[in-house]
């Protein structure tokens, strides 16, 4: 049996097949526990179609005009700290060599700090102001589907079920 080197020291047979590493749920889905599949009952094996569809619900994609509205969301909340922060670089070498002005060192290091990290935060304020439905554009700040997305966001970064939006105000 022949056997190839992929990584170093990890050793693959040729007869094994590759793994797959996906991303989401794909099609086959293994439970924990050594992917043993537990006999289901007769009751429930009649409302299989329906746990189909909740577990279809949950893999379901961002629709494409939501994907992209983020994207113009977190390309403006993210590049305009981005560039006024890298905009100071030339404005500092200019105060500090041309002009002759004693700029303490604290001063780029904390105006930097600030305009990257508002660039950073700018990422997940681009996702929960836009948005999330196909129907609605939003508004310009997003400042109200901030409000609506945000305890979506939190929820589903610590694992749990989302709960349902707030009612809409008109």
């Amino acid at each position: 049996m022949t056997s190839t080197l992929k990584n170093k020291g990890s050793r693959i047979d040729d007869a094994t097949e590759p793994k797959v590493i996906t991303i989401g749920r794909g099609k086959s889905r293994r439970r924990r526990g050594g992917g043993k599949r537990q006999p289901r009952p007769a009751e429930q094996e009649d409302d299989s179609d329906g746990e189909e569809e909740e577990e279809d619900e949950r893999d379901a994609a961002i629709p494409e005009v939501v994907t992209n509205r983020m994207m113009r969301r977190v390309g403006v909340s993210v590049g305009a700290p981005l560039a006024v922060g890298v905009g100071f670089f030339p404005v500092f070498y200019y105060l500090k060599a041309v002009a002759k002005v004693d700029v303490p060192t604290w001063i780029p290091f904390g105006v930097s700090f600030v305009f990257f990290g508002a660039a950073l935060l700018g990422v997940s304020y681009g996702i929960v102001s836009a948005s999330w439905d196909p129907a609605r554009e939003g508004s310009l700040l997003g400042w109200n589907e901030a409000r609506r997305n945000w305890p979506v966001f939190w929820e589903s970064l610590r694992g749990g079920s989302s709960p349902p939006p707030p009612p809409r105000r008109r």
